[in-house]
């Protein structure tokens, strides 16, 4: 009884051990031939000849008539096919030994014969299953995918879809609308900034005869098309234009140009040079864009025409110095909406009160709910009539303080125009890096004798045109990218206050916004550290819209956000020279129209969180990182990036030195664990990049030169 049991167990057994290799098998025939057509597919998606990414390859292959499958993917193909034979080989012998053991009914030769046919098929089957895993490791180095997670296909540069878009981060600093942006209001303005000051004299007309190239005039009935300068549309310079999609009969898209804007020049100082210029212009086009029935695409093309305000220069183009295209170009939807929700502040630094006092190397921060209007509300104090108050250029914002003079320094509109931020410039000491910490006055009138003294500061919202809409008389105090007064107590209704001196007597109320805030005569010298990045260091497999950000522990400065790069391996540059190769291993380059060196645009959105850690997250506004072949990104946050009180970024406080890139390298700071970082020096002025400075000569200007310079522009 226990033989004829255990006989249907042999027979279940070896029944099982059949079926689990045919199962294997078809596994194995299933990544290595059937995932075949949908990698094929997927290559047909993403590498479709006329898709925008492609059209720069299309237009070198074609005339040499040849394929536009990469040689590498060509291979894994066939390496893939190979396989599925194989495979397919095998299953057809698992099942032929199965069959001749199952009907072998006691027929030892024959059960010998299944059981060698099987073990050699087995043996067989280990060796397919070696050799793909050996390709797909190979094929995935290479930057090819073999299926189940790869790609299928190798992507050229993006040429097409990144007209001139390596200019936002090195040469634009920021604009509105963004690159891409949907749902933007039809009565939107259109900004831009630059890095350095720009001349502006051919860049519009003066409509108004008052002499002056970009200004308004607001005396009697104002109007955008005879109050204020006109645009000059061209290609050379600005052009905005609407983009008309393609139909059965144009077969292309096609371009309107709008009727007209009025252009309005913004003067500003730059926070870090100190350098007064026009940085920033603002254009009105004179109708409403999009339409109320359907949204609407425009394209904004700056060109080479923009002329830089520097005499050492002689009138060269803006983008003279820019790798890659001498131009910029970006594209926003419209949408069939207007924009007449007043904005409101949401955030201001130093803290009101009653919190506690802030230290007096401190920048100001206001940040509102919405773009802002840079009009007006940038430049720096000038002195009152009444006692211990100062104003802003024409009157929208204005301070107040006891016993300090006038604060030196200068409003800025940054991060993406919806934070205003006062730089003062009186120097005040040095920070961990070496480099310059400035401070607002505290007690520093003659005979005062404190040691702290209270601030206020008001934001004056702009008249509005009705009692029953936010939209503002232009140039009346402050407004959002859409001319919309603010509302300073966020309660939805319109409430002007009358505009009278002493402005802090008679102003604090309605839609006008204050606070008041102390400082003391004191300086936070803590630098502060990165506590987080997304993506992590070394993070696989980033697809092309993922991520950019950085946490900080401290409250940071926005405008030094700008200063954050990022490099790339292999470079643009590199791309563009060998983007593929032929089938005897030349390289196939882009040519020098198409192939732009600065390909990754940037811009940073900083946020704060006031309650809990991480105090504030800075989010990177990218292009696409490209997912589609093997690439290296490589953040670059260097010393520039300060805190509020211009404590440069944490290598000043110094973690241990990493030598895995360059001795120039920093790992985070960890600050419970002190022995990794400077944090117990005596002189943290001097502690620089996990050097405590106080164990040298304090007098060796060329040792703290050096570390400084290796910080800010590592090898």
């Amino acid at each position: 009884m226990l033989q004829w049991i255990n006989k249907p167990g042999k027979n279940l057994k070896k029944s099982a051990t059949i079926g689990g290799l045919v199962l294997v098998a078809v596994f194995c025939l299933y990544f290595a031939f059937g995932r075949v057509h949908e990698v094929q597919a997927g290559a047909l998606s993403q590498a479709d000849p006329n898709a925008e990414l492609l059209q720069g390859v299309a237009s070198i292959q074609e005339p040499l008539g040849l394929p536009s499958t990469d040689i590498r993917q060509i291979a894994a193909n066939i390496i893939r096919i190979a396989l599925g034979f194989v495979g397919i080989v095998l299953i057809v012998l698992i099942m032929y030994g199965g069959f001749l053991w199952m009907t072998a009914g006691g027929n030892e030769e024959q059960i010998g014969k299944a059981k060698k046919i099987l073990v050699n098929a087995i043996i067989g089957l280990i060796i397919i299953l070696s050799a793909y895993a050996i390709v797909l490791f190979i094929m995935r180095m290479l930057g090819i995918g073999m299926g189940g997670g790869g790609t299928g296909v190798l992507a050229a540069p993006n040429t097409q879809n990144f007209r001139g878009s390596g200019a936002l981060g090195r040469v634009i600093k920021d604009h509105y609308p963004n690159r891409n942006q949907t749902g933007v209001p039809r009565n939107t303005k259109i900004v831009v900034t630059f890095f350095k000051p720009i001349n502006v004299s051919n860049m519009a007309s003066d409509t108004n005869n008052s002499g002056v190239i970009g200004d308004c005039l607001t005396g009697g009935t104002f109007n955008w098309e005879t109050s204020c300068d006109k645009l000059i549309l061209s290609n050379d310079l600005i052009n905005i234009q609407e983009i008309i999609p393609a139909t059965t009969t144009t077969g292309t898209p096609t371009y309107r140009q709008i009727r007209g804007a009025a252009f309005m020049a913004a003067s500003s100082t730059d926070a870090t040079t100190g350098i007064s210029g026009i940085y920033t212009f603002v254009i009105r086009p004179y109708d409403y864009l999009g339409t109320e029935t359907e949204d609407v695409k425009y394209l904004i093309h700056l060109g080479n025409g923009i002329q830089r305000d520097d005499p050492d220069l002689a009138k060269k183009g803006v983008f003279e110095a820019n790798a890659g295209s001498k131009y910029y170009e970006w594209t926003f939807t419209c949408s069939t909406e207007l924009d007449l929700s007043p904005p409101y502040v949401i955030d201001v630094y130093p803290a009101p009160k009653p919190n506690k006092d802030e230290y007096k190397n401190t920048v100001i921060q206001i940040s509102f709910n919405e773009a802002m209007d840079p009009i007006g509300i940038q430049g720096d104090f000038a002195t009152s009539t009444a006692e211990g108050q100062y104003f802003l250029q024409n009157g929208f914002i204005y301070l107040k303080n006891n016993n300090s003079t006038r604060p030196v320094g200068s409003f800025n509109l940054v991060n993406n125009y919806q934070t205003l931020e006062f730089t003062p410039r009186t120097w005040c000491g040095v920070n961990a890096c070496g480099g310059p910490i400035y401070c607002m006055p505290v007690c520093d009138k003659a005979g005062a004798t404190c040691k702290r003294d209270d601030y206020e500061l008001l934001l004056r919202a702009a008249a509005t045109l009705s009692t029953s809409s936010f939209e503002s008389q232009p140039f009346t105090g402050v407004a959002d990218i859409c001319g919309n007064a603010l509302d300073g107590n966020k309660d939805g209704k319109i409430d002007t206050a009358p505009l009278t001196e002493p402005v802090f007597d008679n102003q604090k109320h309605a839609d006008n916004y204050w606070w008041e805030f102390g400082l003391v005569d004191e300086m936070d010298l803590i630098p502060p550290v990165i506590s987080q990045t997304v993506p992590g260091p070394e993070a696989p497999e980033v697809v092309g819209d993922y991520e950019w950000s950085m946490w900080f522990d401290k409250r940071m400065r926005i405008d030094p956000m700008y200063t954050i790069d990022i490099g790339e391996s292999p470079t643009p540059d590199e791309r563009c020279a060998c983007f593929t190769q032929t089938s005897s291993g030349v390289c196939m380059a882009l040519p020098d129209n198409q192939c732009i060196s600065d390909l990754l645009w940037k811009a940073p959105f900083v946020t704060f969180a006031t309650d809990t850690p991480p105090f504030t997250k800075t989010n990177m506004r990218h292009g696409p990182f490209l997912d589609g072949r093997l690439q290296y990104y490589l953040p670059l946050v260097s010393s520039a990036v300060e805190d509020a009180h211009f404590n440069c970024l944490f290598p000043g406080q110094g973690p241990v030195k990493v030598p895995y890139v360059t001795d120039k390298a920093s790992s985070f700071c960890d600050p419970a664990n002190p022995l990794t970082c400077c944090i117990n020096s005596s002189d943290k002025t001097f502690c620089c990049n996990g050097d405590d400075m106080t164990n040298n000569d304090n007098n060796n200007d060329v040792t703290r030169s050096e570390c400084k310079n290796n910080l800010k522009f590592p090898d």
